[in-house]
């Protein structure tokens, strides 16, 4: 099984023996607090991509698609549940380590053109 280069995971992160899942997410909540109330993102979002699959994140608006793709891309944490990058868990992960993951591991298209001023 491959590793994340350049990255040691924290002592605590869990490794995976799925073959193959690139990413592997179980049951994956999110939610924010807004005063009193508490507002659900994501609510039990299990799936698994193994290498070589192309995926479509689709969904109504607000329905958490991204939500979804900032947490894949190590840009923002679950609030619970468990996501795996190439079988190691990222959830113990600190923001040095989390952005290097970002730099060697996962690329962004951005459909706002975000890097364009």
């Amino acid at each position: 099984m491959e590793t994340l280069p350049s990255v040691n995971p924290p002592a605590t992160a869990q490794t995976s023996s799925a073959a193959g899942a690139v990413i592997r997410v179980q049951d994956a909540h999110k939610y924010y607090e807004l005063g009193e109330t508490r507002v659900h993102a994501l609510r039990g979002v299990s799936v698994e991509i193994q290498r070589g699959e192309f995926v479509a994140i689709m969904g109504a608006s607000g329905s958490g698609k991204s939500t979804f793709m900032n947490i894949l891309g190590c840009l923002d944490r679950l609030s619970s549940g468990r996501y795996l990058l190439e079988g190691v868990s990222i959830s113990e992960y600190d923001k040095k380590a989390l952005a290097l993951i970002r730099n060697e591991r996962i690329g962004f298209v951005f459909q706002g053109f975000n890097l364009l001023a």
